[in-house]
């Protein structure tokens, strides 16, 4: 059984982060390199990510549209010379943001094939941002 917070990490963080390491290549017009050692990441990591080898996850992309603002925004402000600090940052409260939906909840309780009724995250308030 997959906890929320491995559907985190082993789709929605691997998405963002290859969406923000094609950005930088392709409007950039970066290096693979140069993203590697901004990001903090191998240059296969992002060779795979400029190929869509891996890390991209399209059902992703479709759920979560503000991805791609994400990716545009911080991709600029990474080449505008961001700390590694502040890109934790903003990945850190994108994810925040997208955990506590009900978007992600559903997705969870999709591939992760958890009892639809389930209210574990969101328990009697219902308060769920969408």
């Amino acid at each position: 059984m997959l906890q929320p917070q491995e559907v985190l990490v082993t789709k929605l963080l691997p998405t963002l982060r290859a969406r923000v390491a094609q950005v930088l290549l392709e409007t950039y017009g970066m290096k693979q390199v140069q993203v590697a050692k901004l990001l903090g990441i191998t240059q296969a990591a992002v060779s795979h990510y400029n190929t869509k080898s891996r890390g991209l996850d399209k059902d992703v992309l479709r759920l979560f549209p503000e991805i791609e603002g994400f990716a545009k925004e911080l991709a600029g402000k990474i080449h505008g010379g961001m700390s590694r600090t502040g890109q934790i940052a903003a990945f850190n409260a994108i994810c925040g943001q997208i955990l506590v939906t009900e978007r992600f909840c559903n997705y969870h309780k999709r591939i992760a094939d958890i009892d639809p009724g389930c209210a574990i995250c969101f328990p009697a308030t219902g308060k769920i941002a969408r």
